[in-house]
């Protein structure tokens, strides 16, 4: 049969339960949103207008349009499939409950065919209110199942299926959205319809198989069922693999009997695909990340799916200093080097797959090759997961759970056990992928609370219903090619620990530095063997903050700044460490930089020295990459797109090889730390510099580093140094055999607050339509930060190092988070601009803010 297509996105009709609003809200999209555009509600991420917009996740909402059918009766089935349904909802057909939803992460697949009607049909999709549907499921649960709780919060979020992070975080607003997400529509199919294709390559002893997975169903009364085949479909199948280079590898044609596929259970059969020396993907700075498409028709329907061929392990094993973690893919050991991703954006209609793509351009461009889909977030698009496979980037995925008890009740269960299948379905088949995790500190979450922490046995077993009962079941039922990780951080399957604390087995979250106030050199205190969450927070750029607060209130304690600050603490925890490190500025530009320049440092000294200690440490995952509203955190990528300081950091501390100076407990001692599969040779070269730029001290050696290694080059006491630490500098060098510097690091020796800096002259100068050239005299300068006139750029470096003497080319590139729109203040997408309206920069460095 021909397949017939009745799209539902655009506009629809939408009004709250108390009838005091109606509206139009265009789906895919959210509520909250509609609101925005219809002047109903502030811009809630403008100074406190987030106080103004609670009402909305408080009220029910209806939202309905019609639609045409000519012949319904032409088709053996019709299916209404609704990507994402945000939360509780009933859909209606024409008067007729068609189907229920409760879990967002579920979509929504409904057989509908009886309740449709020749001509014009209403539908209509009623949306709970999402904080009464949580109080209501709380007031069912037979004992307390409580939630960390932030200053502005909306409460029971643990109850709900629905983005946790959607109630508020230590960093996030609280926007209770409710809408239609992804694609929506009704289509025709046969009596058996496709549900899901998927699978991942798997190497043998022999070769490689591609073990391809199809799912389908069969129509059953009444409206909304679904009836599990027991053998082989009726409907001719045929799946095709493609090479990388578009060119037919191979076609196989399903038959009952021929042996070319097997069922595995009622409505799933595999076809097994021989292949023979496939090309490998590798992640990015390990090679290409080719891609291969596999085709499944089944009858009139297709559905279309890219994999890639590469193993990857989890290697956990015990040795001398506990229990190792590290990824290893294709036979190699991958140092991993990322960050933490949250939602690009507290409104879900501003979600794009440009703006996606655009942040996993700033993390390959940050030389990392991992990032860790967060657990108190969503599961992304299948848009971003085809990007990492592109990029060659690791996805670190969490189950979307996050600092909570959650309940063990059978209908909470049910709810989760979907949801756990739809998504591995969803997302198997990316290479990409490379752990399943359980939660996000829901480990930790148990000592949390006081009704934990009185009957832990309670909590322990509805821990384990859920995270193993349920999740780790599922996963190991669907995908044996991966790692079922029980917690982040954790220690193991079954194992306990305080992984807060502990580094000596599995993922560490290392927060000593930032929650308990510890100086930025108590990173060199641990050695995590894969730290998954370590960050400090720092202010975004005056452009930023001027998109949700007034110049009156550009100060850290004024009332519009301090509610975009969601941390407790964190504004106390920035300026004791500002007034620890550096001289107290005077002006709040300069308290901005101060803030990103020591945010930067703080990371990069974690960074560096774990690298250092590899093999023992082999993985840093920073919290965080990105915002989703403007506000103080631990991103490095501000809401608009634009790079703080630390993402500019992150390019040099994270790059394949890299020379550091680490200065612990009297010691210095230079390191080089070298990813690549290539041994290094030449000379390491370092230089005692006062403040003017005058050379008074100089160290050279011939260097050899082995490939993938943290290598020792050069260690001295601090003391037995030619010079006093306050009077000069460190300058390591790492010179090839023809003399070119490879990379070099400056280290000071005390506080900068106590070094007494020169003044650098740093000159600018127009050096093409997009560029400027930098000449620095009279002294060395420290955290080089440069400023655009035109907001729509940024400088494609920022927080160096220059020498007296030394001149450089710097471009001006257009902020990829702009061009693709969607932000506060704008209209949609905007042209990229061929060149900036200006080349003014503003120069800032360490010495300015004395």
């Amino acid at each position: 049969m021909i397949e017939t297509m009745i799209a539902l996105a655009g506009i629809w009709n939408v009004a709250d339960d108390r009838g005091e609003h109606a509206l139009t809200v265009e789906f895919p999209g959210d509520i909250h949103t509609a609101l925005l555009h219809a002047g109903i509600i502030p811009d809630p991420y403008v100074g406190q207008n987030e106080r103004e917009v609670q009402w909305v996740g408080s009220r029910g909402w209806r939202a309905w349009r019609t639609f045409e059918v000519d012949a319904p009766e032409g088709a053996d089935r019709w299916l209404l499939e609704i990507a994402a349904v945000d939360t509780v909802a009933e859909i209606f057909l024409n008067g007729e409950l068609a189907g229920r939803s409760s879990n967002m992460f579920v979509p929504l697949r409904l057989d509908i065919g009886d309740l449709l009607i020749p001509g014009s049909n209403t539908i209509e999709i009623r949306f709970d209110s999402p904080e009464a549907a949580a109080a209501d499921r709380t007031a069912r649960l037979p004992y307390e199942v409580p939630h960390q709780i932030y200053p502005f919060q909306s409460m029971h979020r643990n109850l709900l299926r629905k983005v946790q992070c959607h109630s508020s975080w230590d960093w996030g607003i609280a926007l209770m959205v409710s809408g239609l997400y992804g694609a929506l529509g009704i289509r025709s199919v046969g009596e058996e319809a496709l549900v899901a294709a998927y699978g991942i390559p798997r190497k043998g002893g022999t070769g490689w198989t591609v073990p391809v997975h199809v799912e389908w169903d069969r129509h059953d009364a009444p409206p909304g069922a679904r009836e599990l085949p027991s053998g082989f479909p009726d409907t001719p199948v045929q799946v095709e693999l493609t090479g990388p280079d578009g060119a037919a590898v191979q076609t196989i044609a399903v038959e009952a009997g021929s042996g070319n596929a097997r069922l595995v259970r009622p409505g799933e059969l595999v076809v097994d695909i021989p292949v023979t020396d496939p090309e490998l993907w590798w992640p990015a700075g390990y090679g290409k990340q080719p891609r291969y498409t596999i085709t499944v028709r089944f009858g009139g329907e297709t559905r279309s799916f890219s994999t890639a061929f590469r193993t990857v392990e989890v290697v956990s094993e015990k040795d001398d200093t506990g229990r190792s973690m590290f990824f290893r893919v294709n036979g190699r050991d991958i140092w991993a080097k990322g960050a933490n991703w949250i939602p690009v954006d507290a409104f879900p209609s501003r979600h794009t797959p440009e703006r996606s793509r655009n942040l996993l351009l700033d993390v390959v461009d940050a030389n990392m090759n991992m990032i860790r889909v967060w657990g108190g977030g969503q599961y992304e698009d299948d848009a971003f997961y085809d990007t990492c496979d592109e990029l060659g980037i690791l996805v670190w995925q969490d189950f979307m759970f996050s600092c909570s008890l959650y309940p063990s009740e059978s209908w909470f269960l049910a709810e989760v056990r979907e949801e756990v299948r739809a998504q591995l379905r969803r997302l198997v088949s990316h290479p990409s992928v490379a752990l399943w995790c359980g939660n996000n500190e829901n480990i930790g979450a148990l000592g949390w609370f006081d009704v934990s922490t009185a009957n832990p046995g309670r909590y322990l077993i509805d821990f384990d219903r859920l995270n193993h009962g349920v999740i780790a079941t599922e996963v190991r039922a669907f995908d044996d090619t991966r790692v079922f990780w029980p917690s982040s951080p954790a220690a193991g399957e079954g194992d306990f620990s305080d992984n807060w604390h502990d580094d000596s087995a599995g993922d560490m979250h290392y927060w000593s530095v930032w929650h308990e106030g510890k100086p930025f050199h108590a990173y060199y205190d641990v050695t995590p063997r894969f730290c998954s969450e370590f960050g400090f927070q720092s202010f975004p750029g005056l452009v930023t903050l001027g998109q949700f607060a007034p110049p009156e209130q550009f100060n850290p304690t004024a009332p519009d700044m301090e509610h975009h600050q969601r941390n407790p603490r964190g504004n106390t925890v920035i300026l004791e460490t500002m007034s620890r490190y550096f001289r107290v500025p005077f002006t709040f530009a300069d308290f901005v930089y101060l803030s990103q320049v020591q945010q930067a440092m703080a990371i990069g000294m974690a960074v560096e020295y774990w690298r250092s200690r590899r093999p023992v440490s082999m993985g840093a995952l920073y919290w965080q990459l990105n915002d989703l509203w403007p506000v103080v955190s631990w991103s490095s990528i501000e809401y608009d797109g634009r790079w703080k300081l630390l993402h500019y950091a992150a390019r040099r501390f994270f790059a394949p090889l890299r020379v550091v100076l680490i200065h612990r407990d009297g010691r210095i001692s230079a390191h080089l730390l070298n990813d690549t599969v290539e041994p290094v040779s030449g000379v390491l070269r370092i230089r005692g510099i006062d403040w003017s730029g005058t050379e008074v001290w100089r160290h050279e050696e011939p260097l050899n580093a082995a490939p993938e290694s943290g290598t020792e080059l050069w260690v001295a006491v601090v003391g037995e140094l030619p010079f006093e630490p306050a009077a000069a500098f460190l300058l390591a060098e790492v010179l090839s055999p023809d003399g070119a510097v490879l990379d070099r690091h400056e280290r000071v020796l005390v506080p900068y607050k106590t070094a007494p800096l020169e003044v650098p002259s740093i000159s600018v100068t127009p050096s093409g339509p997009r560029s400027i050239t930098l000449t620095c005299a009279d002294a060395p300068a420290f955290w080089v930060t440069l400023g655009t006139e035109d907001e729509r750029f940024q400088p494609e470096d920022n927080g160096f190092f220059m020498l007296p003497g030394e001149r450089r080319e710097i471009a001006l590139q257009p902020i990829r988070g702009l061009a693709s729109g969607g932000f506060a203040g704008t209209s949609g997408p905007q042209e990229t601009p061929a060149a900036p309206s200006t080349l003014n920069v503003t120069v800032r460095t360490i010495r300015d803010t004395y």
